[in-house]
């Protein structure tokens, strides 16, 4: 661009000037000095030098500008008097760039700079010897710090005014609490540090900022560890910290000192404990009185203490997307008022009057497998008067089955009431005989005592007729077949997966995953449990109540009858109890040694010992 580039246009009061992704190579010195009322300016995405840059800075000289884009230009350094021209700037962006340090530049920025921002760059130095006694935001993320700069010099603030710092994506692997003081950051008010190589948050870290409202501190490693006072302060009312981070060791004391939070968002955090989770629950969140909006998106959340809302009288929006909530749970929150609760992506199929919230607003069910029977009707009436309470109503609500519907929009299900609630027979032949009930009846019982029994040996004649063979040594299509509960899924992907299968590259068969669709379960548990070379139980309580488990468990026994004890293991979650405990689970733990699991670090390492070794024996 020359000189006379904007020379047609100089008598207009031009204000705003956007030149982003233009191929520009050069701009001489007087080039913007014809537009002198510019307060806006942005040269981002072009191939300036950056001498040619600071040289078209000169034009603004004797201007008014104030806010200046200079991102994906290449910069990776810049001169100490580069800012020298821009007397009134208030607003420079300098992303995307690949800057390596930031420190002399500031003596050639103005009193009056209110932002500047350096996010994606390859910053590894800054240093702040100059007070900047306006500047409100920083913007220091995606960068290669490895440690939180200096925010004071001679024990005056450098940034007296500062109310935003972003030191995300870093590389910091270390805070302290003696980074973050009244001293040297007397006005900040919002904090980010998520994204960065933290083991451990401090206790007392924030407790030094006493106008802080808003901290993020998200991580990609599940290994963190907080303290109590980890969140230490009476003026923070917005925590992020989601992501992967895993609440291993809970205590009812971990938001005790941020009395006065109004958002917390805890997206992808494990919550789950094998262990009382509804009390944990509890516990944990029980001194957020104030809360306002809480998000726990992708927290594997099952159940939630229903009592815990009389607690929070403030709570307004509660964000439970990508559970395990299905249509049982949502009488935990029939008697709750909410602005707006989600329960998308979850499991909930079916919706009657006593299930569906009534004094939530705003409800948002997408993504739910709804099945498409005659118990969805009411569901369906209530829609046609209350579609403004249902979020994202009609296009992100479809059919999961029956097979007919599978993938159609639910405004398009309608069945009649004469369909769903057919006429009876004038009372259909006075139901026979007494005799003829009484035979129905025992056979009913006879029948329903011995079902898995005839359901296995009719596979069994099935089979035979198949040619069935039982599989043997390097045949086998899964080293381990595992039977457990659905209540019990969260333990078998988060310990059992990770640890069988990705370190000890053993093939497991899990009804979840590798049941064939379309087949009768008897078959797929017969089946699948022949081509495995060993059967393993997770025996829980949720176990012990399942007529599956039971079939599982005593096919397991006629294997062991069969093929040897040493072909059939235990794993014993929580103490069974005596309730729950049946004949055929009670001689199973008589005859097969069992193994208990433990969440001891010294214990919890035998157990897989053992049963690594069980299970290559």
């Amino acid at each position: 661009m020359g000189e006379n580039t904007f020379q047609n246009i100089s008598n207009l009061y031009l204000k705003k000037l956007v030149l982003r992704n233009n191929h520009i190579r050069q701009v001489y010195k007087p080039t913007f000095q014809a537009l002198p009322r510019l307060q806006y300016v942005d040269l981002s995405g072009n191939v300036i030098h950056t001498k040619y840059l600071k040289k078209a800075l000169f034009g603004f000289r004797n201007s008014t500008l104030q806010e200046l884009y200079l991102t994906k230009l290449h910069i990776s350094n810049l001169a100490d008097d580069f800012f020298l021209h821009l007397t009134t700037i208030q607003r420079i962006f300098l992303d995307d760039n690949v800057l390596f340090n930031f420190s002399g530049n500031l003596f050639s920025l103005p009193q009056q700079i209110q932002l500047i921002s350096l996010k994606n760059n390859d910053i590894s130095f800054v240093e702040f010897n100059v007070e900047m006694p306006n500047l409100k935001v920083l913007i220091l993320k995606s960068n290669q710090l490895r440690e939180v700069p200096e925010f004071c010099h001679k024990r005056q603030p450098i940034f007296p005014k500062l109310k935003v710092l972003d030191l995300s994506d870093n590389l910091i692997p270390v805070v302290y609490s003696k980074n973050f003081q009244t001293k040297c950051l007397p006005s900040l008010q919002k904090l980010s540090l998520g994204y960065n190589k933290l083991k451990t948050v401090p206790k007392n870290l924030i407790r030094g900022l006493p106008r802080l409202e808003y901290l993020s501190i998200e991580s990609r490693d599940p290994d963190v560890t907080f303290n109590e006072y980890s969140f230490n302060s009476s003026s923070l009312t917005y925590l992020y910290m989601a992501n992967r981070i895993s609440i291993r060791t809970w205590s009812g004391n971990f938001f005790q000192h941020s009395p006065n939070l109004k958002i917390l968002d805890m997206t992808g955090i494990q919550l789950n404990s094998s262990t009382h989770p509804e009390r944990k629950i509890f516990l944990l969140f029980r001194p957020l009185k104030k809360l306002e909006k809480l998000i726990l998106t992708k927290t594997s959340l099952s159940t939630f203490p229903k009592s815990l809302f009389s607690l929070m009288s403030n709570l307004t929006e509660l964000d439970l997307q990508h559970c395990y909530f299905n249509q049982l749970h949502l009488q935990l929150f029939a008697s709750v008022s909410l602005r707006t609760l989600l329960l998308d992506n979850n499991l909930i199929t079916t919706l009657n009057k006593t299930n569906l919230p009534s004094l939530v607003e705003n409800i948002g069910l997408r993504g739910n497998p709804f099945l498409c029977t005659c118990d969805l009707i009411w569901f369906r009436r209530w829609i046609q008067t209350n579609s403004s309470k249902l979020l994202g109503w009609p296009n992100d609500y479809t059919c999961n089955l029956p097979q007919e519907w599978i993938g159609k929009n639910l405004a398009d299900f309608q069945l009649s009431y004469s369909f769903c609630h057919p006429l009876n027979p004038y009372i259909v032949v006075a139901i026979s005989t007494s005799f003829a009930v009484l035979v129905i009846v025992i056979v009913s019982f006879v029948l329903y005592q011995k079902r898995w029994h005839i359901k296995y040996y009719l596979y069994l004649l099935r089979a035979k007729r198949r040619g069935f063979e039982i599989l043997g040594g390097d045949e086998y299509a899964y080293d381990v077949f595992v039977a457990y509960n659905s209540e019990d899924r969260v333990w078998v992907i988060s310990e059992l997966i990770p640890k069988l299968e990705k370190e000890e590259k053993l093939k497991l068969c899990l009804h979840d995953r590798d049941f064939q669709v379309g087949k009768l379960i008897v078959d797929n548990i017969t089946d699948t449990m022949h081509r495995s070379r060993k059967v393993l139980i997770i025996l829980s309580n949720s176990f012990a109540q399942s007529h599956w488990c039971l079939f599982e468990t005593m096919l397991a026994q006629v294997r062991s009858i069969n093929n040897g004890k040493e072909t059939v293991i235990v794993v014993i979650l929580e103490n069974i109890l005596s309730k729950h405990m049946t004949n055929s689970l009670h001689v199973l733990l008589k005859t097969i040694t069992f193994i208990e699991w433990t969440n001891e670090k010294s214990g919890k390492e035998m157990f897989w010992n053992r049963l690594v070794a069980a299970i290559r024996t």
